[in-house]
């Protein structure tokens, strides 16, 4: 019976190590580098995980031991984001840019480094894994509508347009304050509000309400306010050459819209691409676009 007894207990005692050794396997394959991270997730189409952490900061170290090494959080992270590293000591500059205010903290962004989600703050595994599985749930490529659809728009009703007048003076549209019938005006750059993708890293949708016309553009704000701070600093927000994709127009000599959600910063300039394509190129070679278009 006492042999038993001794079997049954190291038994017991092995498996209990075998499962703690198998929890301790599990971790995350950080990335430590955010330039080849985003390369990356523009390769693959995953969204990037950015984890802000520094050697003095005893809730990141606490967090990468008992969250990201759980399993089940680990798999997530590996299979679904490109996981990144960030040492906020090293990355002052970026920090600053995006707006880190304490450690930990997490980023989810897009490849184009649009903020998805912010999450601060010390997360266990049953507070992280929703937030992480709505995120990708939210943010799930969207397939493009059949062309009868497209071909076949429903007008959405906005502000009443009259024939605009525009002098080098002043770029922005002055209408005539004539009352005219409601026509829809599809809206530059996808319809997102110019300031509010800037301030929040964050693709803010205007609302037909608030639209403006600007170098003979139609833009969308997402609020009066938001529709102010433009109209104030226009040169703040406003992209190089007029929104204009410079992969395509260097490369093929043509104009083509570029889109908000395919933007890049250079030289701390905004540029915007046409396509995730168009953003490859241009994130490979930025000055060789950007000094291709530059005098032209």
């Amino acid at each position: 019976m006492q042999r038993i007894f001794i079997t049954l207990r190291f038994t017991t005692v092995l498996l209990l190590l075998l499962a703690s050794t198998a929890c301790q396997a599990a971790h995350v394959n950080w990335l430590t580098d955010v330039e080849p991270a985003l390369k990356s997730a523009n390769e693959s189409g995953r969204l990037v995980l950015l984890k802000f952490t520094a050697d003095w900061c005893g809730y990141c170290k606490k967090m990468e031991r008992e969250t990201f090494a759980r399993p089940a959080v680990a798999d997530l992270v590996n299979q679904q984001f490109v996981p990144v590293l960030v040492d906020a000591d090293k990355y002052q500059a970026l920090v600053k840019h995006l707006k880190i205010s304490g450690l930990p903290a997490i980023l989810i962004v897009s490849p184009e480094m649009v903020i998805l989600e912010r999450i601060s703050g010390y997360q266990t595994e049953d507070k992280l894994l929703p937030i992480l599985n709505t995120t990708l749930a939210k943010n799930q490529p969207v397939a493009p509508e059949p062309s009868h659809v497209a071909s076949n728009p429903s007008p959405t009703p906005v502000r009443p347009v009259s024939s605009p007048k525009m002098t080098a003076d002043n770029p922005f549209d002055v209408s005539q304050k004539v009352a005219a019938p409601a026509v829809y005006v599809e809206p530059s750059f996808g319809g997102l509000c110019l300031p509010g993708v800037n301030e929040t890293r964050s693709l803010i949708n205007g609302q037909p309400q608030f639209a403006m016309n600007y170098r003979g553009k139609t833009l969308h704000f997402s609020s009066q306010q938001q529709m102010q701070k433009f109209h104030a600093q226009p040169e703040k927000y406003w992209p190089m050459k007029d929104g204009a994709c410079p992969v395509t127009l260097a490369d093929n000599g043509q104009v083509a819209e570029g889109r908000l959600e395919y933007a890049a910063m250079f030289r701390g300039k905004l540029w915007f691409t046409s396509s995730p394509v168009q953003l490859k190129k241009f994130v490979a070679s930025p000055a060789r676009y950007v000094d291709a278009v530059q005098g032209e």
